[in-house]
């Protein structure tokens, strides 16, 4: 079954399409008042209102939401490339940014009476998602009920809902198999956020921890990861855009690495900008003058250039939509993982080539560099698994079993 926009909401709600250039253009449009802001968003621990609300206004919310749910479902192409100008200005705006959308996305891979359930009521709403199984889930009538207590819930004060994960148990007398792991789709009133965010790096991310007490969720809020981790997902069989049948952690991957080289090619400009003017300390020679430091500034560039380059041919394989094959699925997940390597390579070297006014507070380069190194440290991205099943699948051997992301 297919649905069109006529069947799922008003007229009204639908914008004129929004193309490719025009969410760049209004993304960049938005970056100095972001990069304003960005003092502002580590002294909250969250993004302020007006920068999340910049974002709906300019309508860059609903970059990967449905059409028919009055989106305009661009490609991840167009949502990357919007991302990164913001993350260029601030990597915790570009981090909420990208989930603001990427969240979207994955709602549309539930049940499309979920999918209502939200949009319908507020087509710009504002998605949290964790997909760390924290929750304790017990079985009712006509769905789960649901507790825990989940971490690192990105942007959680700016959300409407939130979609988390949990482990099913089996039914009674069922033979043991794989764990049932579910997102659960849980509206605001049902969750409390306990304050927890006190970090190095991304605090104005607002990562705080989500808390649900005893609620109950009905079945048609609930999507299998199983299922999503290949693109078969219950929302795969409504929209007709096989964007919705990639899988899960290729998607959700493409969100983290965006925002990463994003605020990378931010550090890089601010710091190409700074040498220009910087003196030595002692002989007052011009810092641009000196061959070493041109030579750190050509390997830096070459390090980010080629961690875009790993990007975009990840993103060019993703662009046709699901479902991908064992081949594009590993080799896409290690060309993110190692986007990521690059970046904090390059930003490492930037920071310890800024000089001790780096390490100012007043100093942007050393919120960039913190950014950097906390994004990267997201599970979605770590190298080591990647790699690993990179090489099983060179080798000719079966993928590890125990990779949840494999």
């Amino acid at each position: 079954m297919r649905i069109e926009a006529s069947e799922t909401t008003p007229a009204a709600v639908h914008p004129a399409a929004m193309t490719h250039e025009e969410a760049v253009e209004r993304a960049r449009c938005m970056a100095e008042d972001v990069r304003a802001r960005a003092a502002e968003a580590e002294a909250l621990r969250r993004m302020p209102e007006a920068t999340i609300r910049g974002f709906i206004d300019a309508g860059l919310v609903r970059l990967l939401t449905p059409r028919a749910f009055g989106g305009h479902e661009l490609s991840l192409d167009a949502f990357a490339d919007a991302t990164i100008e913001i993350a260029r200005a601030d990597g915790s705006s570009g981090w909420c940014f990208s989930f603001l959308n990427i969240h979207s996305w994955l709602l549309a891979t539930f049940p499309v009476e979920a999918q209502r359930d939200v949009w319908l009521e507020n087509p710009d709403a504002a998605l949290a998602n964790v997909n760390v199984p924290a929750g304790q889930v017990a079985r009712v009538e006509g769905g789960y009920r649901l507790s825990g207590d989940w971490p690192w819930a990105s942007g959680i004060h700016h959300c409407d809902w939130a979609m988390l994960a949990g482990v099913v148990p089996p039914e009674p007398g069922a033979e043991a198999g794989p764990p049932d792991v579910r997102l659960f789709l849980v509206p605001r009133e049902d969750w409390e956020i306990r304050d927890t965010w006190r970090v190095a790096g991304q605090r104005g991310t607002g990562s705080h921890n989500v808390v649900v007490k005893d609620k109950v969720v009905p079945q048609h809020r609930t999507a299998r990861m199983a299922a999503l981790s290949v693109g078969q997902s219950p929302g795969a069989a409504v929209h007709a855009n096989p964007l919705y049948r990639l899988p899960v952690i290729t998607a959700l991957a493409s969100s983290l690495v965006a925002s990463i080289l994003g605020t990378s090619q931010g550090a890089y400009r601010r710091w190409c900008a700074a040498t220009r003017d910087r003196c030595t300390m002692y002989s007052r020679e011009q810092v641009a003058s000196l061959s070493h430091q041109q030579i750190r500034l050509a390997e830096i560039a070459a390090e980010i250039d080629a961690a875009e380059l790993l990007f975009r041919r990840a993103l060019e394989t993703v662009r046709p939509g699901g479902p991908l094959s064992t081949e594009q699925r590993v080799r896409t997940r290690r060309d993110y993982a190692y986007s990521a390597v690059l970046c904090v390579r390059a930003v490492e070297k930037i920071f310890n080539a800024s000089g001790g006014g780096a390490h100012y507070e007043s100093s942007p380069l050393q919120r960039d560099w913190r950014d950097v190194h906390t994004m990267a440290a997201h599970a979605g991205l770590n190298f080591d698994a990647a790699a690993e099943n990179f090489g099983r699948m060179t080798l000719g051997l079966p993928l590890n079993p125990k990779d949840p992301l494999a």
